[in-house]
């Protein structure tokens, strides 16, 4: 689907809710909000009807007509300006809506990207990705360090490869996460076949393949469309603790010290990425840990000490 596409389908309101709010993240549907806001507010100027039609007599009855500067250029001119004006306006607007990555440099400022197939990433906080925009159509290949949610038009394979593994699909939904010591490939829709410490498995809808500090596992969950984070949600299942507390630093950007805290026990939960105060408190409290929040700094500790 091109981005004209998906304009047109948002104002019908025909996009899925996932494909909605992938596009309300993006600039263009800022643009378009601010584009709307401006023709809310405008107002047209007052006119003096007698006035004007004072003025259309005068013209009606007065037989001299002034030449304009555009029908005195050559129409060969004309076409060559209307040419280069095509060129230009294509330009920005395929870089524009086409960020790429020509030189494979890693693309991490934006949290949502539209591949040249029309394939979608969006990427979550401390995530970055690559691919070559020349080799797309022969080898539809990413490249993904942090964690990301594909959403993958059919075709030739489509692969990602990250530090801890490798994977491969045709058409679907899915994510990768992949954080040192730990690799997650959960997927959503159509299948993927995950590649990991020479090992393959294949994940049909709503099946989770994870490794934590070496350990494998593969299990089910209930049925969801999207990854938690999408909707500003970060969840957790049996995780250490010391990964749930860098989910945290990359969301907030803040730095976390913890002062006797077993950091490798397991926590099942989430928080919520817009309100540091509530997301400490569902991080700590289940595990009877303290919390201070010193500016820019929280030091964590254990209730009673």
């Amino acid at each position: 689907m091109t981005n004209g596409d998906k304009i047109k389908k948002w104002l019908a309101g025909e996009l899925s809710d996932a494909e909605r709010k992938a596009f309300e993240s993006t600039e263009e549907y800022a643009e378009i909000n601010r584009l709307l806001e401006a023709v809310n507010h405008f107002k047209a100027p007052e006119y003096d009807v007698e006035s004007g039609y004072g003025r259309l007599s005068g013209h009606l009855f007065h037989h001299k007509r002034t030449v304009p500067f555009y029908e005195r250029i050559s129409p060969v001119f004309r076409i060559a300006a209307i040419f280069v004006l095509a060129l230009t306006i294509g330009y920005f607007s395929y870089h524009r809506f086409h960020p790429g990555s020509k030189g494979r440099n890693w693309i991490s400022e934006q949290t949502a990207v539209y591949l040249p197939d029309s394939s979608f990433v969006s990427l979550n906080a401390g995530s970055r990705i690559r691919y070559s925009e020349k080799k797309w159509e022969k080898e539809r290949a990413i490249e993904l360090d942090g964690e990301a949610f594909f959403i993958v038009k059919n075709g030739p394979p489509f692969t990602v490869q990250s530090p801890q593994g490798l994977v491969t699909v045709l058409g679907t939904e899915f994510t990768v996460k992949d954080w040192e010591d730990f690799y997650q490939v959960t997927c959503y829709a159509g299948s993927v076949k995950v590649s990991a410490r020479k090992n393959s498995v294949v994940l049909q809808p709503r099946a989770t393949f994870r490794v934590v500090k070496g350990r494998e596992e593969t299990y089910r969950f209930s049925e969801l469309s999207e990854p938690g984070w999408l909707r500003g949600e970060s969840s957790f299942r049996s995780v250490p603790l010391n990964l749930v507390i860098n989910e945290l630093k990359r969301q907030y950007k803040v730095s976390v010290e913890t002062r006797g805290v077993d950091v490798n026990q397991l926590f099942t939960g989430s928080f919520a990425h817009d309100n540091l105060e509530i997301a400490l408190q569902a991080v700590t409290l289940p595990l009877h840990l303290n919390y201070d929040i010193r500016g820019n700094k929280i030091v964590i500790t254990v209730e009673g000490k």
